[in-house]
């Protein structure tokens, strides 16, 4: 092939590059522009949600369906499309908005909190009601819940009733929502939150990760998953449950005998807050009105194509041994054992089926998000993967190590960057990585890489975002947060 023939292919190449480049940014612009062009009856009730995880998302979602089929209107919005002029038109407004970790708002909604609620409008049309996800274990529960209630009165919108809190999706918390709500719309709802697929899964295998570590224990667990489907990214919410010996032991203190039945009714319910027994009662009578104990959310490790379902855990301590979660799924289930627990998904956290490159970041349990990712990738065939790991000493906490020195040299990894801080005189963390290979990172992102974070919310979370914005500039970290290209599941 002649020179002038390679010159002109080569021409054309870039023509056609060019050109897949601005109708891709059509597409955005064209919706962005439906979205903040799109208008809401005044009449229907406009259901917003903000989520990190996926549950305000799934109650909005149900909450629209049911009033949908009794005939109501309803339109159900990410809040991450929302505009001002959206709620200047609209009258009746339900808010279903999470909290993340010390009281921060979701993701999806931090640019609503920076371009919205820092404004005043005049919003005395709206009458609305708010129904506050969060955990109270955290500092500053239901903050964005309560910021977003204290904004809406002061742009003098009316309150259908009081803003609902729920802690760790409390039974009782939901119900006072449910009762409110079918006040209000006239409308027998079915919103029950224990309305979920529960599953029992086996527990086949656990194993210690991180032996000799000066941390806590991690485990890998292993259950089994024949015929279940699920993402990468998305959720095991395991409903926490009692050891036999843990009900025996509990009986034993209060001098009842234990048979199969009480032992049954009292697997799931929380032994330390035990209600005082009344005199006319049965035991499994009492057992009825002890608290159920919480469920607790898990990053899934693996995809369905290994047959198996896999959860990172980390021990926890508190002032009463080991945690409720992390102790029933490390220590207190046997191996043949059901797990009890609901597969959720999680579209904040899900892999973007693209040949685009991908960065995983990520430490200690949240590696678990990340392997699932990086076996879905692998799946698809896709090779452009850097992954940035970080924990404390590489001799006992190098989690996944052969798998993933498997990746790189096959080249799954294109990239592995592991950092140990307590092997450095001066301690380094992923985000230290980051700052290293900051025009690594930039590259990266121009060739419109998908950035994914797994992990501790304190130090290390912060510690990314800081650093990405320090790399980047704050205006094209703002661009990857608003077109989902930075995608977050910390804790």
């Amino acid at each position: 092939m002649t020179l002038a023939a390679l010159l002109l292919l080569s021409f054309f190449a870039v023509l056609l590059f060019i050109h897949v480049l601005l109708l891709a940014w059509l597409m955005y612009a064209k919706r962005s522009e439906k979205n903040q062009n799109r208008m809401f009856s005044p009449q229907q009730y406009l259901i917003i949600f903000a989520s990190q995880s996926g549950q305000a998302e799934q109650y909005a979602q149900r909450t629209a369906l049911q009033l949908q089929q009794a005939g109501i209107g309803a339109a159900c919005v990410n809040i991450q499309d929302i505009r001002a002029e959206h709620l200047q038109q609209a009258s009746r407004v339900l808010w279903m908005v999470s909290t993340y970790g010390e009281g921060d708002a979701p993701d999806t909604a931090q640019a609503f909190q920076q371009q919205v609620l820092k404004q005043s409008y005049d919003l005395s049309q709206m009458s609305y009601a708010i129904l506050a996800f969060g955990d109270r274990r955290y500092a500053n529960f239901c903050h964005f819940g309560q910021e977003l209630h204290a904004w809406l009165q002061k742009q003098h919108a009316q309150p259908c009733f009081d803003l609902v809190c729920v802690n760790q999706l409390s039974a009782a918390d939901l119900d006072s929502w449910s009762h409110h709500l079918e006040q209000l719309t006239n409308v027998q709802l079915q919103l029950d939150h224990a309305k979920k697929n529960w599953l029992d899964f086996a527990l086949q295998d656990r194993t210690v990760l991180n032996t000799g570590s000066c941390g806590s224990p991690m485990y890998s667990i292993a259950l089994s998953a024949a015929g279940q489907q699920w993402q990468s990214g998305d959720i095991l919410e395991v409903q926490c449950a009692n050891s036999d010996a843990d009900i025996q032991r509990f009986l034993a203190q209060f001098d009842v005998a234990a048979d199969q039945a009480l032992t049954a009714a009292l697997k799931q319910k929380n032994l330390r807050l035990a209600p005082a027994r009344l005199a006319e009662e049965s035991p499994v009578q009492w057992a009825a009105r002890f608290e159920q104990l919480p469920v607790r959310d898990y990053s899934i490790a693996s995809i369905p194509a290994q047959k198996q379902l896999h959860l990172v855990v980390r021990q926890q301590m508190t002032d009463d041994g080991l945690g409720i979660g992390s102790g029933w799924l490390t220590a207190h289930a046997e191996v043949g054992e059901n797990i009890r627990a609901n597969l959720r998904c999680n579209p904040s956290f899900q892999l973007v089926q693209s040949d685009q490159p991908m960065i995983f970041i990520g430490n200690g349990s949240g590696i678990a998000g990340l392997m699932a990712h990086v076996q879905q990738r692998e799946a698809w065939g896709f090779k452009q993967n850097w992954l940035i790991f970080g924990e404390r000493q590489q001799q006992f906490d190098f989690l996944f190590q052969n798998k993933l020195q498997e990746w790189q040299h096959s080249g799954v990894l294109s990239e592995l960057d592991t950092v140990f801080s307590r092997d450095h005189a001066q301690k380094r963390y992923v985000q230290h990585v980051l700052l290293e290979k900051s025009e690594q990172l930039r590259s990266w992102v121009e060739q419109g890489a998908y950035i994914y974070l797994c992990g501790s919310l304190k130090g290390m979370a912060q510690g990314v975002d800081d650093a990405m914005r320090e790399i980047l500039g704050e205006a094209k970290f703002e661009q990857l947060r608003l077109k989902q290209r930075y995608r977050r599941d910390v804790y």
